[in-house]
Formats: structure tokens, sequence, C-alpha cells
């Protein structure tokens, strides 16, 4: 047995278990997994760092989105620590801490960029086309915008619960 709820959007009143507002369509749960677990911020960055170098299975949109925008902040960050040695060492040492952060960030970066190509039912080849200048980008830049194939596919279950 159900009850009702609040809108999260509107405030109109909607059954607990609604995907959607039926007034003005919000969602009204937060993008979560197959696996239950809501993809927001936190729990995107946890999931890419348990799975390092994990290069199967499927990864939703808002887990590629949320593990990218980590890396450029953390990427800022690091660049805006060093720079700030640099001025106030003179010395060209800690650029070495830019060069740490982008290795320790590149294996969970590609692997997340495979799965989110495994989401759309493609393999993870075609991260190739990266290094064809423009149309390849864009084409990639496409694709990682796109949402996920419906249902199971040859990568596994379907990301997103029923509903989304």
């Amino acid at each position: 047995m159900s009850g009702s709820v609040f809108c999260r959007h509107c405030g109109a009143s909607i059954n607990e278990l609604a995907p959607f507002c039926p007034k003005c369509g919000a969602p009204q749960r937060a993008e979560a997994g197959g696996d239950g677990i809501p993809r927001t911020f936190g729990n995107s960055i946890k999931i890419c760092w348990s799975k390092y170098a994990d290069f199967s299975g499927r990864a939703p949109r808002a887990e590629y989105w949320y593990w990218t925008l980590f890396a450029v902040l953390l990427g800022i960050g690091a660049a805006l620590v060093a720079g700030t040695l640099v001025i106030a060492t003179d010395s060209r040492a800690p650029a070495i801490l830019r060069i740490v952060v982008d290795l320790v960030l590149f294996l969970p970066g590609l692997a997340v960029q495979v799965r989110r190509l495994h989401d759309l039912d493609k393999t993870g080849w075609w991260l190739l086309l990266f290094f064809i200048p423009i149309v390849g980008w864009i084409i990639l830049l496409v694709w990682l915008c796109t949402q996920g194939t419906r249902g199971p596919n040859q990568y596994g279950p379907d990301t997103l619960p029923a509903g989304y």
C-alpha cells in the first residue's frame, strides 16, 4: 500500500511511488541505476573509484558526467595549487602535482567512458574516434550525451530502473 506525497516541482498531491508527477511531468526520484543506487554526484564518484579499472558493464549518463565534472574540478584545483607553489618557490617541481593527478584520474576516466559507450550498446573501441579531430570529437560528444539503450543489452542489464 502506498501513500501520497507532494510533487517536488509543482506541489500537487501524487502517489509516493510515481516516478513522474502526472500534473507537471517532473521526475520525483534521483536517477538510479538498476542496482538501486541513486546517481548523485557523491555516489557516482564512489562508483567510479570502486570500478577503477573495470571496463565491463554499463554507466548511465549521470555517472559519466558527474565523474567528468569531478575530474575537471580536481584538475583545476591541482593546477591552481601547482601554479601557486611554482610562483611561491620559483621552482618547476610543484608542476608534478598536476601530472600525478592526471595519471591517477586517467584509468578510471577511461573505464567510465567505455562503460558509458556500453550503455549505448557500442564497444569501447569507438573511443578511438577521439583521434579524428573535430568530427570524431563531435560524434563522441553526441553519443556521451545520448540516453542509453532501454532494457538489457550485450554489456549487461539496464542502468536505469523502470519508469525513467
